[in-house]
């Protein structure tokens, strides 16, 4: 069986605005406690390794966070040696490693390419200075540009940039505009990304925007804009031959995030570090699959006590994540690989809900079922039938 690896390195320069994620500002953090943290990541990798069987290959690995790139090199080299050093990696390996404009040289780069890593996800977000600044970013748009002439130098081709849309008015600077997000599309394409994510903002709570918008400081920019941004994206990059195969994702042919890919086809993956997730199979007679995540906090993890919630996931379970996350796929749940992993038709077992998704324009089923145009405007509708 072939899993993916995910280890989440939670240290960044400073907290954006808009960030939820688990990360801290670096600044705060011994560095004997960074140390520790990376040794703890070597203990965990020691205990979660015996879930993989002498058969089992790693094909793809994924370095997140945070911002990976803040730490040394050397710290990210362990980690793929460790992992070359007790299991087998696939030799087409997708290798990536999440980087933010500002944190990286061309000798780190080159460090990281070196050891195996074979694709970049850079956090651009904006390529306009003034958005970078109200969102709390570190970067400025030269920053991002000369982070990428840098990846290309190195000997990275696979690079994905990260960009944000429907940025609110933030502290009496302006909001983000229609013309603003496709320049910032153009940008990106003309450097010469081969992967684009790009995600509408969501206010989160506990967040500082989330406290902005309380205090009346942040103010959302118009429905009719931030839709205008969305439609205006797969125009854009079909011209220079990227195209979607994700809600949120873009890429040139055959450039698709093989790790993000088998998180949406519900594919075995073991997660290590600080909040980090895991879906892995029992092998029981049952078929049964386990979820667990580690603990969020962070003294616990470098005290080994990393394990957090653990559940079993029924085979009925299973079938209905497997319908939700594949609908976000353009070509929708894959139904022959549904079919082998349990031995039924999809559209026998979910008969009932296709059909009404069908009769409410939502999806169409030929020899799959895959969202409609009308389906990706209103896809969480989708999602909850099968919740």
């Amino acid at each position: 069986m072939n899993y993916g690896l995910y280890f989440h390195i939670p240290f960044c320069i400073k907290k954006c605005k808009y960030c939820d994620f688990l990360s801290f500002d670096s600044s705060t953090i011994p560095l004997n406690d960074k140390k520790s943290y990376f040794d703890a990541l070597s203990k965990e990798w020691e205990n979660k390794s015996a879930l993989l069987s002498d058969d089992d290959i790693v094909d793809t690995i994924y370095i997140g966070g945070g911002t990976p790139s803040v730490v040394d090199a050397g710290y990210i080299q362990n980690i793929i040696m460790m992992i070359k050093n007790s299991t087998i990696i696939d030799d087409d390996s997708e290798i990536t490693i999440e980087i933010n404009p500002g944190t990286v040289t061309l000798d780190k780069l080159k460090s990281y390419f070196s050891i195996g890593i074979n694709r970049l996800s850079i956090g651009v977000q904006s390529t306009q200075n003034r958005l970078l600044k109200s969102l709390g970013r570190i970067h400025n748009v030269l920053d991002c540009e000369n982070t990428i002439k840098l990846a290309r130098k190195a000997g990275f081709r696979n690079i994905n940039c990260d960009l944000i849309f429907g940025i609110p008015q933030i502290e009496g600077e302006a909001g983000q505009t229609l013309a603003e997000f496709k320049e910032d599309i153009m940008r990106v394409l003309n450097w010469g990304v081969t992967h684009l994510s790009a995600y509408s903002i969501i206010v989160e709570e506990g967040t500082t925007l989330c406290d902005l918008f309380k205090q009346k400081k942040a103010f959302e920019i118009s429905e009719d804009v931030e839709r205008k941004m969305y439609y205006s994206m797969s125009d854009l990059l079909n011209k220079y031959n990227l195209f979607r195969y994700e809600i949120s994702n873009y890429s040139k042919p055959n450039d698709q995030s093989k790790h993000n890919l088998r998180y949406w086809n519900c594919l075995p993956y073991i997660g290590l570090g600080l909040g980090a997730a895991s879906y892995y199979p029992t092998h029981n007679i049952n078929s049964e699959y386990i979820r667990e995540s580690n603990t969020r906090d962070f003294h616990d993890y470098l005290n080994l006590r990393y394990q957090g919630e653990k559940e079993v996931i029924s085979l009925n379970e299973q079938m209905k994540e497997f319908m939700m996350l594949g609908f976000r796929c353009v070509n929708g749940p894959d139904r022959v690989s549904f079919n082998k992993r349990f031995n039924i038709d999809y559209i026998e077992v979910f008969k009932n809900e296709l059909n009404l998704l069908e009769s409410k324009g939502l999806i169409t089923i030929e020899n799959s079922a895959k969202l409609t145009k009308k389906g990706f405007d209103f896809a969480n509708e989708v999602f909850r039938e099968f919740v």
